[in-house]
């Protein structure tokens, strides 16, 4: 049986120090069953710095560092950042009190005061955070065009 330090390092992204993937699937589940029982308007957002890592290959680290630094320094400090794969983030806003595109436009405007350009941020749809992230997460299906 593990420790608690070691519990709480398989939660805890190794580059970046924010909850990794699997730390932010719990809290996610956590503030779904939250907001099932108490309502509410979560905000669900995913930040996709992959072009902007592809842009910058040779300093992909510090690219990923500088990202999650200016999405951390956005946030509150009770909203839950984290690094959910290589080159996305994912924010759980609970009880934001303002809009989503107060929040995009927050983290628009850091990105570019940094120079950091190709940054894809996308908000989850209102309703259940399960069902949103799963959206989020699943890449959109290109749209096929009949071309003559």
């Amino acid at each position: 049986m593990g420790d608690g330090l070691e519990d709480a390092e398989s939660v805890v992204d190794d580059l970046t120090g924010l909850a990794n993937r699997q730390g932010f699937m719990e809290i996610l589940r956590m503030e779904e069953r939250r907001h099932a029982r108490y309502g509410g308007s979560p905000i669900l957002v995913l930040v996709d710095v992959a072009k902007a890592v592809a842009q910058r290959p040779a300093d992909r680290d510090d690219v990923l560092l500088e990202a999650a630094e200016i999405i951390a320094d956005a946030m509150r400090d009770t909203d839950t950042v984290a690094r959910v794969d290589d080159n996305r983030f994912a924010i759980l806003a609970i009880q934001a009190g303002c809009s989503s595109f107060s929040i995009v436009g927050r983290l628009r405007l850091q990105f570019e005061l940094r120079q950091i350009r190709q940054v894809e941020v996308a908000v989850g749809e209102p309703g259940s955070l399960m069902s949103s992230w799963r959206a989020l997460e699943t890449p959109a299906q290109p749209t096929l065009r009949l071309v003559r």
